[in-house]
């Protein structure tokens, strides 16, 4: 899990980054006449709640960093999170087990940070392969969305 906030942590820096470097390419409002024209104010966008997920998972690796709570620990606050955000369903309750098991067996030193990814991407694979196939389907799989997004996957559903 360690290795998932770290990416986690990079993931949101270089999403930030990215979204400074948009703003940056927006041609300039065209000006008309005398009197000076005013951009619209955009309404504030509600963070998705796979956003809301990424913030949450940062705020904890932080924690983690500081020492002030293990993987595990961390793993479960996320989890309290995203049942509270989401609930539960078939594919994120599997996709979570995986991801508190790698958190455990992190913190008891019997898997590197490489091993630890390679086996939480090979269930996220898995269920990609598996999505189009479920009948029937549960809502949309928020967390899992969440990881695979870490990963660099495509979204279910």
């Amino acid at each position: 899990m360690h290795s998932t906030l770290k990416v986690l942590s990079r993931v949101a820096g270089l999403s930030l980054m990215l979204s400074a470097c948009s703003l940056l390419q927006q041609p300039a409002a065209p000006q008309t006449g005398g009197r000076p024209v005013h951009p619209p104010v955009a309404q504030p966008v509600p963070d998705s709640k796979v956003d809301l997920l990424f913030k949450e998972a940062n705020r904890l690796a932080s924690k983690v960093k500081s020492g002030e709570l293990n993987r595990v620990a961390a793993a479960d606050q996320l989890n309290v999170y995203r049942l509270r955000l989401i609930g539960a369903n078939l594919v994120d309750d599997n996709s979570f087990a995986m991801y508190r098991y790698l958190a455990v067996e992190r913190d008891a030193g019997r898997l590197t940070q490489e091993e630890s990814q390679a086996r939480m991407e090979m269930r996220l694979r898995e269920w990609m392969r598996r999505w189009p196939k479920l009948q029937p389907k549960p809502p949309v799989p928020v967390f899992t969305n969440f990881l695979l997004k870490l990963y660099g996957l495509p979204a279910l559903g």
